[in-house]
């Protein structure tokens, strides 16, 4: 049986978030949905709209058959951080099989080939003179990826669900996980 695994702060538990756990319950048929939730505090440190424990059975009443709790330090972090930290409680488990999350590209593929950008030496080396020449970071990111590998995976990375999707990969990666990457492409978001 397949374990999905959905990283998300449900704040509030909202139509997109049924739409993601329907969809995987009509992709893989018999599976269990795991979900790690931020708790009282979300990302960027704002405090949630509803308790976790609201927050936690609104997911339970939409399709999650568990909820985790992230704890507050990181999920009041970067996206890199809150992304890793996520996906290696996911990982912990040692039963998590798939991990599904929003993106407003909706192309594995393109968040792979964004993920291997980043790792890229020439995107690297010229990320870094666009830097010396004063560039902000994220325009400085854009241009050495874009001119590397192109425009459209150069745009993956200005879009913020794609960028915490591209830090989802980025966690798998690091940790050597087996967990395979799932994306449902973000409309009207």
């Amino acid at each position: 049986m397949k374990i999905y695994g959905i990283v998300a702060e449900y704040n509030p538990f909202h139509n997109g978030h049924k739409f993601q756990i329907d969809d995987i319950r009509k992709k893989a048929g018999d599976c269990a949905i795991v979900s790690v939730m931020s708790g009282n505090y979300v990302q960027r440190a704002e405090t949630a709209v509803m308790s976790k424990y609201a927050r936690a059975k609104a997911a339970l009443l939409g399709g999650v058959d568990l909820v985790l709790e992230l704890p507050m330090p990181y999920a009041i972090s970067s996206a890199e951080r809150f992304a890793y930290s996520s996906v290696h409680i996911l990982n912990s488990l040692g039963a998590v099989t798939d991990i599904s999350f929003g993106s407003e590209c909706g192309s594995i593929s393109l968040l792979q080939k964004a993920v291997e950008a980043l790792y890229d030496e020439n995107v690297n080396l010229k990320l870094k003179a666009e830097l010396k020449n004063g560039v902000s970071y994220p325009a400085a990111r854009f241009a050495a990826v874009r001119d590397v590998f192109g425009a459209e995976t150069a745009a993956v990375l200005s879009e913020p669900n794609n960028i915490l999707a591209v830090e989802y990969i980025k966690a798998l990666k690091a940790l050597s996980s087996d967990i395979k990457p799932h994306t449902v492409k973000r409309t009207g978001a």
